[in-house]
């Protein structure tokens, strides 16, 4: 990528400034994570094949509780991730209160991996209860010093009554950043080019960090797995409405989630409608029963219409306020050879039951006819894969899409962009980018995220290079026609990713910024610094070197040596009575480096600077000597400026 070296010099500059503002909190009663299941499951999920759903039947206060049912052993319950609320070694406060439908003792129990890699089951705390009586646990904790992968769960010491939970709370020491609070939200810097956004379980939104980060930086969210088939479909429901194509579905899962977005006004991905993975069996079996025999083509398009209207109603009726501007209608179909995926039973041997029953991939097709029928208006409907850049692969989702835009059905690609350090390289990736843009759709950025295995935490220049290089990427392909409108982020810290332990993303597990969140968030400005964006497959291109009074300064030559300084332009002398070279605040007759990073130190306060020195920093000639300054001797010093603003 052109200005690479002007950007990895520039990053020093950002990180020194930026290190000075985190400030972790340390309040040893912080309220972490509550859950009064008003609105959902409040990221508390199945253990061991339970089934876990609200219900107002009973409550401990307000309205409803968490109802656990379906447990054929004592260890089966509800649990919850700790990834992003518990530290290992910190002690915290558990509450919870708790009802059995018999009479048992419930227990609140700790699951983690130790530092030998074995499971570890500890008690926190239990209470007796009995049928129509809330008892409460209180327990005090410490989290082992070796402790990963926590997981918090309900169990009962014996039997396999249902059982309720209620007002669940967890308070201790936030051991968290705070310093993205303080920075220009992402959303923001991008508002004139397209929607940032994350992806997000109620698990990792149950933390008020979590939340107002999220609020702050981003305006889409795509739920990380509670509107797939598997989340939504209710089997039980389904064989009692009995007619064989109505399927019955229940928001539960993702209720909470919604809920947020509804309350502060984030636009939502919707994903997905359909899907050869995280579907049921019983949705494609003789009265929904898992042990039942295939359907017909004929009975399966009718619960596919049926499942896609019932969902896309649903969602409008509850959160009316909710803006669902998009579903991925389609997930993954194609293979990486650009055949259809495989009809069989196994979707982890990347078997699909759709190409089973239908024999073609006539049911793409149908999707995306339903939803093009009962979707609200304005919603734009995608088809969404990964590997989406290998040639054989993308033409396959080329020549599909072109069918089902000649006929009205299609508004956009998502290209997932699950990518690695290593690959795909860039010119790859442009080229799916370009070719998906010739049909004229939407293109998204839908799942994006960047690995590095080797790296110790993820804050590696490879991680941040080819953040770097993605980001410059999409800018450019938008520049030059693709019609990117979103790019999200397939989760918000790298504790919580599906991938954590190639540390993926663009924040760390306690929530502050990684060098590769500081590659995101200036890409902008310094691409603005650039008077023609030029396409970069072309090299030998160059944009214009006139300059005038209203023209950004021209790009630099790429060619200079890393080791070596670039030379700076014989400037000119200001008008008082002693020649000042300003920037050059060292003294050593040269602006260079060495004088960003003492003006930076001074800004920081961790270098006081004499009236002299003061003088020549301040090169805008506010009498202040501020981060401006050090920027503005940083574009001089690699020559996209000859001049300083005092000087103009």
């Amino acid at each position: 990528m052109k200005m690479q070296k002007f950007a990895s010099l520039l990053t020093a500059v950002f990180m020194m400034n930026s290190a000075v503002s985190v400030m972790p909190a340390n309040a040893e009663n912080t309220l972490l994570h509550s859950a009064d299941f008003e609105n959902g499951t409040d990221g508390w999920a199945s253990f061991g094949g339970t089934s876990v759903a609200t219900t107002n039947n009973e409550h401990h206060e307000g309205n409803s509780c968490l109802y656990i049912s379906g447990r054929s052993e004592n260890w089966q319950g509800a649990s919850l991730s700790g990834e992003s609320i518990l530290t290992a070694g910190k002690t915290y406060q558990f509450n919870a209160w708790v009802q059995s439908s018999g009479s048992d003792n419930i227990q609140m129990t700790l699951k983690y991996t130790d530092s030998s890699g074995n499971d570890q089951y500890k008690g926190i705390g239990g209470a007796d209860s009995a049928k129509g009586t809330w008892s409460e646990i209180s327990a005090n904790y410490e989290i082992p010093s070796d402790a990963t992968n926590i997981l918090i769960y309900f169990q009962t010491a014996d039997g396999t009554n249902d059982f309720m939970i209620d007002d669940v709370s967890i308070t201790g020491e936030a051991n968290w950043s705070t310093e993205l609070l303080d920075r220009t939200p992402l959303k923001d810097i991008y508002k004139n080019y397209f929607k940032i956004g994350c992806a997000a379980t109620p698990s990792e939104l149950n933390t008020s960090i979590s939340q107002e980060i999220v609020k702050r930086h981003f305006n889409s969210l795509t739920l990380g797995n509670e509107l797939k088939p598997d989340a939504v479909l209710n089997q039980a429901g389904s064989q009692a409405i009995g007619d064989n194509v109505t399927p019955a579905i229940s928001l539960d899962n993702a209720r909470y989630v919604l809920k947020f977005c509804e309350d502060n006004q984030i636009s939502v991905r919707g994903h997905v409608l359909l899907w050869y993975s995280q579907t049921p069996d019983w949705f494609f079996k003789e009265n929904f029963d898992s042990n039942g025999a295939y359907v017909s083509k004929e009975i399966m398009s009718q619960r596919l219409e049926n499942y896609i209207k019932a969902v896309l109603n649903q969602i409008s009726v509850e959160f009316p306020d909710l803006d669902v501007y998009c579903w991925d209608v389609v997930n993954e179909c194609y293979l990486d050879d650009g055949s259809l995926r495989v009809a069989g039973t196994n979707p982890n041997n990347e078997e699909s039951q759709w190409s089973l029953i239908y024999g073609d991939n006539s049911y793409i097709e149908e999707a995306f006819t339903y939803a093009r029928k009962y979707a609200p208006e304005g919603t734009k409907l995608f088809y969404n894969d990964f590997n989406e850049y290998i040639p054989a692969k993308r033409d396959a989702i080329y020549n599909m899409a072109k069918e089902l835009k000649d006929k009205n059905l299609i508004d956009g690609i998502g290209m997932q962009s699950h990518l690695d350090v290593g690959y795909p390289d860039t010119d790859l990736y442009r080229q799916a980018i370009d070719k998906y843009a010739e049909l004229g759709l939407e293109i998204q950025i839908t799942e994006l995220d960047i690995t590095d295995y080797n790296s110790p935490q993820g804050n590696s220049y490879k991680n941040e290079a080819a953040y770097e290089d993605i980001i410059y990427t999409i800018l450019w392909a938008k520049k030059y026609g693709a019609n990117i409108t979103s790019v999200v982020f397939w989760g918000i810290t790298d504790g919580t990713s599906w991938r954590k332990d190639g540390y993926p993303l663009l924040i760390n597990s306690d929530y502050s910024p990684k060098p590769s969140y500081n590659k995101v968030e200036n890409a902008l400005m310094e691409l603005s610094w650039v008077p023609e964006w030029t396409d970069p497959t072309t090299e030998t291109t160059e944009p214009p070197q006139e300059t005038s009074e209203t023209t950004e300064p021209t790009e630099p030559s790429q060619e200079t040596s890393e080791t070596t300084e670039p030379t700076a332009p014989t400037q000119e002398t200001s008008n008082s009575a002693k020649d000042i070279i300003y920037g050059d605040v060292t003294g050593d007759g040269v602006v260079s480096i060495g004088d960003v990073v003492m003006i930076t130190r001074a800004v920081l306060g961790k270098e006081s600077l004499s009236d002299d020195e003061y003088e020549r920093a301040d090169v805008d000639g506010n009498e202040k000597v501020e981060p401006a300054d050090s920027l503005n001797v940083m574009k001089y010093v690699v020559n996209l400026i000859n001049k300083f603003p005092i000087q103009e």
